[in-house]
Order: structure tokens, then sequence, then C-alpha cells
């Protein structure tokens, strides 16, 4: 080739490389989605714009640009204008615009979760919220007309979707249904399947349901005198049509492949999505054909670009063992960096490529990670310098890598994967051998690996059998023969070889010291350990000393002078350790006990890091190093440096790295000397450079790799290896095609969506990670109050009350130095009037935590008062609390309050302290009602059914003190569980648990039908989650339990939706009526003792 056609192209290729070169936009089918159509106009939504095209087909044209959410785009009925979601203001929002284009205007003003549905000639805008007040996934529909903003809500609890008949007096509509639990699987058969129904706009009775109970039935569309739906009876999402009464339901289409999706109805046509295309179908003829759309785009979602911030998708940190440099695993990228004047260096990988857990050799010449590259996982060897390609050393792994570790001499490395598998790998000869299959011993989990200083032995972590404590093996690799070195009475983890080989320490959990004396006293039913962790180390040779042994009359005198070289390696014929009697070589190192995580070993230090104890004066979360000089005189460990998320320690014990910070930010990495503290240590010279490291994404590519990964990931984590029977290399090879046709991440979302939902099964959420949305909802805050728009300002309707007890519950117009109270009006924010306003979003935004001033009228009275507005967040949850709160005062009313009442919104952290707050305060009462409905599921059930098994069996009665019993503060009354159809994952394993042991009635509806947990692990490079059900549970018979059913209840009540909606509460009545019997049968007798008049008598004489 000629030098300037060498530099020509070179020129053009660089251009490229760096996303500079533009070609100029072309026609492309694109990745089409919710099709909206209105006579001949149809607009969908692609790269999270809104388009329009004529309904043959043809050019689109874009009529928004990709700067918020997925828009689900609805036309008006004379096809001019169009109606999306956005988040122009903050919020997302339905706002409007002309069909030729303009400036679009907000029609809504929810503040909170809103979905476009229809748009009716008379009615307006149909769209579903969530109400005023509810619990979660609880959904109302309503029509506004976009001109004068009048609202209607129609009084239809859970109604989520909805179609007005065209004479105006009927509703049809849908409840429930995975729209609204954001679940993807195709044959969903849970309590929650999609419900048809119809509701007489004037005749004020209660809804009908309508069509077969036991499938899902969604957006309904009217057609002359029949009801056109999207269904799965066939197995499938199909259309299918129905008689206005629901029956004589027959498909219209038979589609095996693609299901239909998003329909769309006008006149005598009907739109959807099937795939990434959109069809027409002909309800006159039966004619269904392909839209032939093109889009003409930049792709600007798809362009090469540089991420400026790539710190939230950090993996891994590691250590070079020269203690010089840091590998850095991001977004499945790796990066090298040093605290001094050295290069950076980012490995040049292919952008369709993620690396996981890199790790650099001895000498810091080779990279090693796991690539998939292939399209499975290999362990790859890269060099260091970062410009060449790497080169595979092992064969495609059939299961997701979890981890890898290079022995110290470089010669070696071990790795483990998700199935449960050991390896170690020969460098040189490339021989991969498996050393322990935790399979076999029940087990797939290794907590952690690490090798002796001279490479010879490997010692592991993981948990044995049925036992959840872990037990820490050694692994000789001269003998091949594992020894288990701690028994499974303890839980042992996390162990380090000493430097000189004799010892390997490790921390365990064996130190109990109660902390809360005895059973008496409030909430105080079980025992309280503090902190349990000591620091350990095995003897691993009959001959050797404890390096913190007290000095002792009878050992031999110190050397005058200690050696000036240190003492020659141990011979390599000489036995890692010695394995008889092992385990009586234990020590204990004696410092206090405390949440240590984490030790390493120098040769004249320890380091352990550990949770700081609770202190008023913390400032963050972060964990205190501490340093222990290896003495035989007094032990006094000091704190080498505070604030800390992790840290390492080179091989040879001279650098320790400091990573601090919070998740997802940039860390401060440095690299100090090891030594007794930080000292001068820490300054600017020690801190890794990582200003301006940016990585360059390719979309495309990376989405194919994401893509790949979900599939792998999702085959890798399911709790069926069959995988349902799903042919799943087929649905890969069905599905792949569509990712050319994908234009931004959200699009990708969509097409895992589908993919995942062939294996059919539930906890099949798709969390989103990088988009084109701005984070918005930061924006938003709230006073805690129901408002309506009134002439002059906003009338206060009600104020959000909880428990006044918790000053966290209460709303910020609740306030007690805050005036005011409903019936007031709010007439002015921060001096600007409200008159003219149609909502207080505006005024209100950013402003969560921050002081406003109101002007209120009361009466003839108008007077002014501070107030702090809370974020969405908060305010959601006040809404909640208040529909809480009003179930608790009808219990207490009603029952004249011989009867309690709690409710669980979800099964973690704060749910558990939610539950010892409001049970402990009720354990007086004769009987109690625990509402697990809309509870979003966590892993707490087995705390909360222990403390409901608990039982009164004798009591104490002190002469003029009320009896106390024992169980102490044991319920003895009688309990109902009230479960609904949005009961989900652990709510649901509660609600088995209340039948299975007998603990009282379950009054309600099936619920959701999530019975297969799972651990949220599985993320992608960009930390999006296409969550995977992993951990299914049976009963004690062996019978699989609850997935894609649920739970029946014992006592069946459904809460219909115009009662529900009109304050209404049929679940709760029976329950109320259940104890109500229970205690006219079993009534709670009184802890009352029969005297002491017999007493004297049975006392000798």
């Amino acid at each position: 080739m000629r030098l300037s056609s060498l530099l020509a192209s070179t020129a053009i290729a660089s251009l490229t490389l760096l996303g500079l070169a533009s070609p100029p936009a072309q026609a492309a089918p694109g990745y089409l989605r919710d099709p909206a159509l209105s006579g001949t106009t149809l607009v969908f939504d692609d790269e999270q714009s809104v388009w329009s095209a004529p309904l043959q087909g043809g050019n689109a044209t874009r009529l928004t640009a990709p700067i918020g959410p997925d828009p689900h785009p609805i036309l008006s009925p004379d096809g001019k204008q169009v109606a999306f979601l956005a988040n122009y203001d903050g919020p997302q929002e339905i706002y409007v615009m002309p069909i030729e284009g303009g400036t679009a205007r907000r029609v809504t003003f929810e503040n909170q979760n809103v979905m476009p549905i229809g748009w009716d000639r008379k009615a307006g805008i149909i769209y579903s919220s969530a109400p005023a007040t509810g619990p979660g996934l609880s959904r109302v529909v309503s029509a506004i007309l976009p001109v004068s903003g009048t609202k209607r809500t129609y009084p239809l609890a859970d109604a989520n979707d909805a179609a007005l008949s065209a004479d105006g007096q009927w509703l049809y509509f849908v409840r429930f249904g995975t729209a609204v639990s954001h679940d993807h699987l195709r044959l969903y058969r849970g309590g929650a399947v999609a419900q048809l129904w119809r509701y007489r706009l004037k005749g004020g009775g209660e809804a009908e349901r309508l069509g077969p109970q036991n499938v899902n039935l969604r957006r309904p569309m009217l057609w002359k005198d029949r009801l056109i739906v999207i269904s799965d009876q066939s197995g499938r999402d199909n259309l299918w049509s129905y008689a206005l009464d629901g029956t004589d339901g027959h498909p219209l289409t038979q589609h095996d492949d693609f299901g239909v999706r998003q329909a769309s109805l006008s006149g005598h046509d009907v739109v959807y999505q099937r795939g990434a295309d959109l069809y027409h179908f002909d309800l006159d003829t039966g004619a269904e054909t392909l839209i032939p759309v093109d889009v003409v785009s930049d792709n600007a979602a798809r362009r090469p670009q540089w991420l400026d911030n790539p710190f939230p998708y950090l993996t891994d940190i590691d250590l070079a063992p020269n203690g010089k440099q840091v590998a850095l695993t991001l977004r499945g990228h790796v990066a090298l960096a040093s605290a001094g004047p050295q290069r950076r260096i980012t490995l040049a990988t292919a952008a369709s490529t993620r690396l996981r857990h890199a790790s650099l050799s001895p000498d810091g010449k080779t990279l090693y990670a796991f690539s998939d590259k292939g399209g499975e996982s290999e362990l790859w060897a890269f060099p260091a310098t970062g410009g060449a390609e790497g080169t595979a050393l092992t064969h495609a792994s059939k299961s997701e890598p979890t981890g890898l570790w290079v022995s110290p001499d470089g010669t070696h490395i071990a790795h483990t994967d998700l199935a449960g598998h050991l390896y170690i790998l020969d460098v040189a000869t490339r021989t991969d051998k498996l050393i322990d299959d935790a399979r076999l011993d029940g087990q797939s989990d290794y907590e952690s690996v690490v090798w002796s200083h001279d490479g010879r032995a490997l010692a592991f972590t993981r948990a044995r059998g049925d036992n959840v404590r872990r037990q820490i093996a050694l692994y000789p690799l001269e003998t091949g023969a594992t020894l288990w070195a701690t028994t499974p009475d303890y839980d042992s983890y996390a162990p380090r070889f000493s430097p000189d080989g004799h010892f390997l320490w490790f921390l365990s959990d064996r130190l109990f010291k109660l902390s809360n004396g005895s059973p008496w006293g409030d909430r105080n039913p079980a025992p309280v350990f503090g902190p349990r962790t000591g620091i350990f180390a095995l003897a691993l040779h009959k001959s050797a000393r404890f390096p913190f042994a007290p000095h002792n009359e009878l050992e031999p005198a110190a050397p005058a002078k200690p050696p000036e070289k240190p003492a020659a390696p141990s011979n390599a014929k000489t036995p890692v350790f010695d394995p008889d009697g092992l385990a009586a070589r234990l020590y204990q190192l004696p410092v206090p006990a405390a949440d240590y995580s984490q030790i390493e070993i120098a040769p004249d230090y320890l380091y352990l890091l550990a949770k700081k104890p609770d202190d008023l004066t913390a400032k963050n979360d972060g964990m205190t190093l501490y340093s222990v000089k290896v003495t035989r005189d007094e032990i006094k460990p000091k704190v080498f440096a505070a604030d800390l998320r992790d840290f390492s320690l080179t091989p040879d014990g001279k650098t320790l790295m400091l990573v601090s910070g919070k998740e997802k930010q940039r860390p401060k990495i440095q690299l100090v000397p090891a030594g007794a503290t930080l000292g001068d240590a820490g300054g600017p010279e020690s801190q890794v450079s990582l200003d301006g490291l940016r990585l360059r994404i390719d979309p495309g590519a990376e989405w194919q790799d994401m893509f790949t990964d979900a599939w792998r990931l999702h085959r890798d984590h399911f709790y069926d290896p069959a995988l349902h029977g799903v042919d799943w290399n087929s649905v890969r090879e069905r599905y792949r095609p569509l990712l050319a046709r994908i234009g931004d991440r959200s699009d990708l979302d969509d097409l895992l969506g589908q993919m995942m939902g062939e294996l059919n099964a539930l906890h099949s959420q798709l969390r989103p990670a990088e988009t084109t949305t701005r984070d918005n909802e930061t924006l938003i805050a709230g006073l805690g109050a129901h408002l309506t728009r009134q002439p002059g300002g906003f009338l206060i309707d009600r104020i959000h009350t909880g428990n006044p007890d918790l000053p966290q519950d209460r709303a910020p117009l609740a306030a007690p130095d805050v005036d005011a109270q409903p019936g007031d009006l709010i007439v002015s924010l921060n001096g600007q009037s409200l008159a003219d306003l149609p909502d207080l979003s505006s005024l209100l935004a950013n402003q969560a935590g921050k002081q406003v001033l109101l002007t209120l009228k009361r009466k003839d009275r108008q007077f002014q008062t501070i107030v702090t507005p809370v974020s969405a967040k908060q305010e959601a949850s006040l809404r909640l609390r208040a529909w809480e709160s009003e179930r608790a005062a009808r219990v207490e009313k009603d029952s004249h309050g011989r009867i309690g009442y709690l409710h669980l919104r979800a099964m973690g952290p704060d749910d558990i302290a939610a539950f010892t707050r409001d049970f402990y305060a009720q354990t007086d009462k004769d009987g109690l009602i625990i509402d697990v409905r809309r509870n979003l599921g966590g892993n707490i059930d087995s705390w909360v059914l222990s403390q409901l098994l608990r039982k009164v069996w004798m009591f104490w009665s002190d002469h003029g003190k009320a009896s106390q019993g024992n169980m102490q503060q044991a319920f003895r009354g009688h309990i109902v569980v009230l479960c609904d159809e949005f009961t989900y994952s652990d709510g649901e394993t509660f609600s088995q648990g209340v039948k299975a042991l007998g603990i009282g009635p379950l009054i309600g509806m099936r619920t959701a039908g999530a019975g297969v947990w799972l651990s949220d692990s599985d993320r992608l490079a960009d930390n999006g989650l296409p969550r995977t059900a992993q951990h299914p549970y049976f009963d004690m018979k062996g019978h699989w339990l609850v997935e894609n059913h649920g739970v029946e209840p014992d006592i069946a009540v459904e809460n219909m939706p115009v009662a529900t909606f009109n304050g209404q509460d049929q679940q709760l009545d029976k329950a109320l009526e259940t104890l109500n019997g229970l205690l006219q049968k079993q009534p709670i007798t009184p802890m009352a003792a029969e005297g002491f008049s017999g007493a004297a008598e049975a006392l000798p004489h």
C-alpha cells in the first residue's frame, strides 16, 4: 500500500474509532414499541422518542427528543394531538402537543407514577396513577380534559387500564396483572392475574368481573358489540374477541413466536407490537399485515461515547503484589493506575467483551481476568502494558466465574465458578485441575481463597452440607488431599497464612456475651449478643510457637543480637503442615470481640478491619483499620486508619492499600507503608491518581454483550437447571436478531424482558441502569397532605396522619410548630400567589428538607406559617402510613379496644423494626390482625413467625401487681392474617408459614405466586439487573410451594373495586368478624391466681 493511501485509511480508521465520523442518517426499521392509532395516523416509541407515521408505513417523523422516560404516546380521537410521558418539570407526567410538533404542555400534576392509557372523545385523556392514599402497587384510573384540566377519577380500586364504551355508559377496565408488578413471564397464573371488569358509570353499583378467571385479559378495546383484548389463553399473548358480557371468546391471532403487546384500536383497525415490529390487524377482514416503518435517525444513543464517571460500575480493586499499582475492573473494562508518575493503562479489549475479576501477576507484567470474548467466560492473560491482545488460558466455562487468585510465585491460579467448582490452573502447562466440588457437599459458594506465601498450599472457605456455618480447608499442592482445619460448630472465615508459614490466622464468630441481661423488659423476647467475632490462629506445625505467647521462665533466652539475614525458606520436602492434632493447636488473640470483617498478616503487624461501634458523633458508615504489633508483651491495638471501605496488603507485608469513600462514587485509594499507624504517610503522594479516568463505551457493542450476559446469567443462576423445559439456546437465537434493531438502552431492557419471559418465572423484573432518563425525582417535594385546587389557592382536604408517638411519621403540616389544619386554604408559597397556579409542584421543586413560607386562609383570617416539605419517597410513605393508621383506628373503634392491628409493608430491616414497635405495643389485646396485603417481600418471615409462636404457659402474680406471663410479652390472643393478590415473595412465605404452623386463619385472596427467592447479585456491566429466580422452597413433605400459583387463603374474601375505592375494606371486616367469633368461642381468660388458701396446710409442721 502506498504511504498516502496508508495515511488516509489510518485517518479514517482513527476518526471512526473515536466516534467522530458521522455517516448520514439512513432509514432503518428501528425497535418500535407502544403504538397508538387514530384514523390513519400512527404514533409509537423508538429511542425513547415519539414518532409518527402513516398506518400503511413509510418513513417516520420524530416528534420529541429523548430527554425523559419511555413516552407511551397516545393520540386524540381526531388525530391532531399526541399525549405522552415526559419529565420536563421534574416528575413523570403527561404532556400534550400538536401532531405536527410544537411546545408540549403539561396536563397532569400527580407527582407520582402516571401512565397514559387512551383518549376518549368526551372524557379526555384516560390514565392510571397511584391513589391519594393506599398501600403499594395500588392504582386508579382517571380522565382529564386537556384544555380545562377538569379531572374525574373513576371509583375503581386497583384499576390500571380502561376503555369507555362509545355511549359513555360503561367503563371496561383491568385490575392487577404483571403490568403492575413489572414481572416478565409468558404464562402468569398467580393470584394477581390481569382481570377484566366492567362498571356502569351512572348505575352507582358494584363492578362486574368478565371473562375466564384463570387467564390474563389485558388492554380492553371496544369494537361494535365486541370487546377486543390481549389474552394468553392460548399459551401466548394474542388478540381475542369477547362478547360485551365476557362470554363467547375466540382468538383473532394465533402467534406462537412473539406475543401481541401494547395494542391500540381506531375504527376497525388494531395496531400492536410483536417482537420489534408493528402490525396492523383489520377486524373486518381478519387480515394481519406488517407495518413497514422506517425511522430516519442519527442513532445518537448508539454512538461511541466517553464515560466520564465510570466509578458507579466499579466491581473489583486488586493491589499489585509489588505495591505500586492497582487494577480496577469497571463496567467490564480494566484500568491500571498508580500513585506515582506511571502512565495510566486501560486494557485494549473489544467493546463487546466483558472482563471480570482482574488481578496482576507477581512481576506486574501480566494481568489475568475472565473474558467472555468467545461467548462464554474463559480465563485470559493480558500484557499489563495494555497494548496487545490477550491469550486464553482455559477452555470456555459453562458457569459464571466468581473469582481468581494468583499464587505468590505466579505459577498457579486458583479460580471458582457459580457451579461450586474450585480449580487450580498451572499457568505454564495450562492444565486446569478441579480440586473441590462444593455441589457434592451440598454447597456452591466459596467465601474466600488464599495462597500460602510459598505458593505450596491453598486455604479456602465454604459451608458444608446443610450447615450455614463456614469452615476453612487446607489444600497442599504436593499431596492434593483436602483437610478441613476448622469444625462446623462455629462460623470461621477470612483465612490468612502467616509470612513464615507457621500459622493460619482466621476470623471466627464464637465469642458470645449477652448484652440484654435477661428476658425481662420491654421488647426483649430473645437474647441479644454483641459483637461475637474473634481472632484465632492454628499452628500448622507442632513446633510452631505462638508469636503472642507471653514470656515464661522455661523458654531459652533470646539472642543478644537478632540475625541480620532472614531465615532460609523451608525445604521443599518439609510438609506444609502437620495434620495430626491440628485442631488442638488453636490460639486466640487476646483482643476484644468486634465486628471484624478482614484480617491481613505482615511480619511485624496484624491488621484488622472492623465496623465501628455505635457512635453519636460518627459521620459515616466507614470501617476502622486497626494494627496489632506482633509482640509477647501487652497487646495494644491502634487505629491505623478510619472510615475505610476496604483494604489489602501486599504478599511481602510492606504496602497497604486503603480504600475509602462511598459506594458508587469515585473511591479514594491510597498505597501506604505498613506500620503501626498511618501517620504522615497518608499524604497526597500516597493517593492513586484517578483524575480523568474515563472509559470509551461503544453502546451497540456493549448491548450485544449484555444481551448474551443476561442470557448466561439466567442459564447459570436460574433455580431449575432444566430451565422449565425451555430450549434456552433456541430462545437466544430467536431474540438475537432484534439486537440490531435497538436504538437505546431502554430498548435493550424491552428485549431482555421478552426473552426472560420465556422462562415463565416471577421475580423477573428488570431494574434499569444507565438510561437517557434524567433523575428528576429529587425535584419533587410534598407537604404530606391531600390538596385540591380551589379559587384562590389549594384547599387542605386532609393531612396524612401517622402514629403520634413517632415524630418521623408526622406530615410536615402536622408538625407541632406548624399552624395548619384541614379546611385551610393555602394562598401563597414563599410569597408567590397560588391563584393561577395549576399545581404546587413547581414551587415545591427542590425544596425537600428546606423551610418554605406558607400563607393560609382560615375562614376570614389570613396568617403565615413555616413548614419543611419532604421528599417524594417520604411523601409516599406518609400516604401509606395514613392508610395504615385509618385501619388501626377502625379496628380499635369497632372492637372496643380488644383487637389490635399492624401492617407489614415488606420484609426488610425497616419492617422488622416496625413489627417490633407495633406488635409489642399490642400484646395485651385479645386478638390481633396482621396485615401483609401488598407486602413486597424481603427475608424476615422466620423472625416474625418465631415471635408469633411464643406461648404463655404460666404467669407470675405478685401481690398488688399485674400478672406477668412466661414467655414474657408473648401474645395470648387469637391471630388472623390478611393477604391479597399483591402479597409478594417473603410476604407469601410468611403467609404460607402462618397456615403451616397453625398460627391463625389466612383471610383475603390468593397471593401473587413469587415463590422462588433470589439474591439480586446478577448484574450486567452497566449495573442493569435482569432479576433471576434462584432459591425455591418446599414444604416438609417435599412439595414445591407458591411459585406461579400463590398461597390460598383459608377464607377467601375479595375487596371489590367500587366498595374499596369508597372506603370499605371487606377483608378487614371479615378479619374482625372472624376474631369476634373466635373470642366468643374461645375467650382469653385473665391471668388470675387462685390464691394461697391451701399454702399453709401444705407446709410441713
